[in-house]
């Protein structure tokens, strides 16, 4: 099939530079689209301004200026992106619509604390409904938005979250050339674990007094053991994933855990929580070690992969 003249819309607030998961996973899709010679053109949170809200506020602005910018840019195809940090769609935009579901509300709502995001299903339901195709970054989120909202799985592909492989294939070390460091990327919120981490991490301390947390997206205090990074460059991601011994994902929930699987590739094992997303991952024992969400059992996995040999045969 000939797609040469075909002119892509992909809406997403989080792109470039990218503040989370979804906005890499739109920052490396729009960039392999392009690299095949296709035109996409990107609306996100830089070209509508919000000041509050953030996703939520942009996606109620894009109510009146969607139309507008479709119709500017002779776009063909819609792609827009879906679920917690991403975008809602309140009518239908009148042009083919693909939507990819990165997780969604109606689980992360289930999470400790989270249950006020109850009040977003509706807006995430409206979405689903004006997409003619669904996109699931993982069978986990697949089978979520079918379960959860009614989408036939007929319309639902599954598609994982792409980035350059060969970039990080090239980063690959033994493990007596790596620092004895565990790498964390995300948010200090609930979902993403944080707090099972922060309580999990002393413990390691105990029995690896020399380790250290790497940790990427955010910045705090000095704290012993553990050394902030805060946003930085993907070649310096890759860097230092690639030198250190082990990656840490202890979220609640993921819609497919795309730092797991860029660890994965540059041959650093992972220890991550046996949740969604995660466990279609990460095979355990193979790729790294899946665990409860809980500060003990996280620790001795932590501790459990820095020893093990068996996760670098």
């Amino acid at each position: 099939m000939d797609l040469s003249g075909l002119h892509i819309g992909m809406v997403s607030w989080d792109y470039d530079p990218p503040i989370g998961g979804m906005g890499r996973h739109v920052k490396n899709l729009v960039t392999g689209l392009r690299s095949r010679g296709l035109n996409v053109s990107v609306l996100s949170g830089k070209d509508i301004k919000t000041f509050r809200c953030r996703n939520l506020g942009f996606s109620l602005m894009l109510k009146f200026h969607l139309r507008k910018w479709i119709k500017q840019n002779f776009i063909d195809v819609l792609h827009v992106h879906t679920g917690p940090g991403g975008v809602f769609l309140f009518d239908a935009a009148g042009i083919p619509t693909v939507v990819t579901a990165n997780h969604t509300y109606s689980r992360q709502s289930r999470l400790p604390g989270e249950n006020w995001k109850r009040s977003l299903i509706p807006f995430e339901r409206i979405t689903y409904a004006c997409a003619d195709r669904v996109i699931s970054i993982s069978s986990d989120t697949a089978a979520a938005v079918g379960a959860d909202y009614g989408i036939p799985r007929e319309k639902i592909s599954v598609i994982p979250c792409g980035f350059p492989l060969e970039l990080w294939a090239g980063s690959d070390l033994e493990p007596d050339m790596r620092k004895l460091s565990v790498v964390f990327i995300g948010r200090p919120d609930k979902r993403k674990g944080w707090d099972i981490l922060m309580s999990a991490w002393p413990k390691v301390l105990v029995s690896n007094p020399d380790a250290v947390l790497e940790v990427v997206g955010f910045d705090a205090g000095p704290v012993p053991g553990i050394r902030y990074l805060g946003k930085i460059t993907d070649e310096s991601l890759r860097k230092i994933v690639g030198e250190s011994r082990l990656t840490v994902c202890p979220s609640r929930l993921e819609g497919f855990g795309l730092s797991a699987a860029q660890s994965i590739a540059a041959g650093t094992p992972v220890v991550a929580s046996n949740v969604a997303g995660l466990r279609t991952t990460v095979k355990n024992w193979e790729t790294g070690l899946l665990t409860k969400a809980e500060p003990e059992t996280l620790a001795a996995a932590i501790r459990l992969a820095l020893s093990d040999e068996m996760l670098w045969e």
